[in-house]
């Protein structure tokens, strides 16, 4: 069950990521498309902590390739307008485009983290996969603390 669980959760994600080129989407659409990247991390970041827990490296391993492309991704679904607002949906905070600089290195940590815990994964030491797993979930935790509302 697990591993059929992490294919349709890989599957998701990669048809999440195809469904339209992310960079010539609406501002509606960019909220949206977030949104439901943001829920598809959130469940394999779980689905990440079962299989870690379990001590599936390998199956592990295979959810990094999501929050790798996510991370790479995410800052083209954060256009102009596409703030928080009464209407949309989002929780984005304007910090995102005041402090664009300091929004792109949290992302960049995101993104180094996720390598972090993929090569970690592969080496299959436990007490560096829970460390990294840590630093990797902490990165997620420092972006929506200060650019998110």
């Amino acid at each position: 069950m697990n591993k059929v669980f992490g294919i349709l959760l890989v599957g998701f994600s990669a048809a999440l990521f195809n469904s339209n080129s992310i960079a010539s989407v609406s501002v509606e659409e960019a909220i949206q498309k977030r949104i439901e990247m943001f829920k598809a991390s959130k469940a394999n970041i779980k689905k990440l902590r079962e299989l870690i827990r379990a001590d599936d490296t390998t199956e592990a391993a295979k959810l990094l390739d999501f929050h790798l492309k996510w991370s790479e991704e995410m800052p083209l679904l954060f256009p102009p307008g596409s703030e928080a607002s009464t209407s949309n949906g989002s929780d984005a905070s304007s910090d995102i485009w005041d402090d664009p600089i300091g929004f792109k290195n949290v992302i960049k940590q995101y993104n180094l983290k996720s390598k972090e815990l993929r090569k970690s994964l592969r080496g299959a030491d436990s007490a560096s996969i829970n460390e990294t797993f840590e630093s990797f979930a902490g990165a997620c935790k420092a972006c929506h603390k200060q650019f998110r509302n």
